[in-house]
């Protein structure tokens, strides 16, 4: 219910989600096999015979002082029968009826004798079968560790420098040996009238590797541009999948948001369509100050779902958070959020105009050449490029100037 969050460098995550899924398949493989040799047969049936004397001459003595009592021991599926002997003869209910009052005490005296030693013989056969189930299951520990010991040592020695992951693989392993059964025997194949292949692999869920952001193919610090930031694409989201008509989920389903992906550099946001989102809005600036992002149900963060679910460790959260939008929106933030001078400390605003140097004209003739390039448009003669200059100044309203409004320069190309 509380899944752990682990970091590793970029390309890591992917190759840990690989090394565990090797790590289980071989240890599906390696245990049935520990489990089926005659040396696990021997040493579990030399355990089993040891505790079996130990229990036989536990009986024996009961039944001897029970013989000593004129009384026979017989065992039932609830538990031990004191049956009277009366001239060698076992009685039964029936019998013990019709004897005399006197001999009935003298029986019932003998026998509330006998029921105390019985008593005190019970609590030590107890603590014998669970002397049975102890040493049966410390041999089937050391048999499984001895199985699976060297592959959980070459994935510890592997992440030596992670101490995170050395730590869940000794969980992974404490949970294996926890488990032996779900590994040793093989799961109920379900009715040929409900072929679900995928119950079966239900058990080694758990033990997967959910990779949320992969960097792997990043050059450099993430970069990303959120056009639509959503509670759920800023934060991420818990899936869930429908079984038998019931919605289930676990921490594979766990997705990752714009966060997660930019955590470590840059988010961009256009601010009228963030301010849309209110929960959103009210969410990103409680990461921003706490320095952390979870993912959780938005009706969760608005107090409205009680049932259990999932709660994912917080991730630590090192993020520059652009917002684009125009000096009205900014303004109105500065004098009703109190919030967002503290959060968002540096505005930078675009100039609309930039001087018409020599630099600067070639500049432009490059962004017209890239733009047709783009566009995949017939390139601007060198007179065509010069109108677009012209125009530029003219949109500038100033001959020493050019016009920064780009959109509509390429709406002119």
């Amino acid at each position: 219910y509380e899944p752990k969050a682990i970091k590793l460098p970029s390309s890591r995550g992917k190759v840990f989600q690989k090394d565990m899924a090797n790590l289980i398949s071989e240890t599906r493989g390696a245990l049935p096999k520990a489990f089926e040799s005659e040396d696990y047969g021997a040493k579990r049936a030399a355990t089993i015979k040891t505790i079996e004397g130990e229990r036989q001459k536990l009986f024996d003595q009961l039944n001897k002082r029970a013989q000593e009592e004129n009384f026979i021991l017989q065992s039932t599926p609830v538990g031990l029968l004191v049956i009277p002997v009366v001239k060698g003869k076992p009685l039964t209910d029936q019998e013990f009826s019709t004897l005399s009052p006197k001999l009935k005490d003298e029986i019932q005296r003998r026998r509330g004798k006998l029921d105390e030693e019985l008593r005190i013989a019970m609590r030590q056969l107890r603590v014998l079968e669970g002397r049975v189930n102890e040493e049966l299951k410390k041999l089937n520990r050391d048999v499984a560790l001895y199985a699976i010991g060297h592959l959980v040592a070459d994935l510890k020695e592997k992440y030596k420098d992670f101490p995170d992951v050395v730590d869940y693989v000794e969980d992974v392993q404490n949970d294996i040996l926890e488990n032996l059964t779900q590994f040793v025997k093989e799961p109920e194949a379900p009715p040929a009238s409900l072929p679900f292949p995928w119950l079966k692999e239900l058990p080694f869920r758990r033990y997967e590797v959910n990779v949320v952001v992969d960097n792997s193919n990043l050059k450099g610090v993430p970069v990303v541009v959120e056009l639509n930031p959503t509670y759920q694409n800023l934060f991420g989201r818990i899936e869930k999948e429908a079984q038998f008509g019931v919605l289930t989920t676990d921490f594979t389903m766990i997705r990752g948001g714009s966060l997660h992906k930019a955590n470590g550099g840059y988010l961009v946001l256009r601010t009228e369509v963030l301010l849309q989102n209110v929960l959103s809005w009210d969410s990103l600036k409680t990461a921003l100050t706490s320095e952390q992002v979870s993912v959780e149900e938005p009706g969760e963060r608005l107090g409205f779902i009680t049932i259990k679910g999932l709660k994912p460790q917080p991730i630590p959260l090192n993020v520059k958070v652009i917002l684009i939008g125009n000096p009205l929106l900014y303004q109105m933030l500065y004098v009703y959020d109190m919030d967002f001078i503290e959060l968002f400390k540096v505005k930078a605003d675009f100039d609309t105009t930039m001087d018409r140097t020599e630099e600067n004209t070639r500049n432009y003739a490059a962004f017209v050449c890239a733009f047709c390039r783009k566009e995949k448009l017939k390139h601007l003669e060198a007179s065509a490029v010069g109108k677009v200059i012209e125009y530029s100044s003219r949109l500038a309203e100033d001959q020493e100037k050019l016009s920064t409004r780009f959109a509509e320069i390429a709406d002119i190309v």
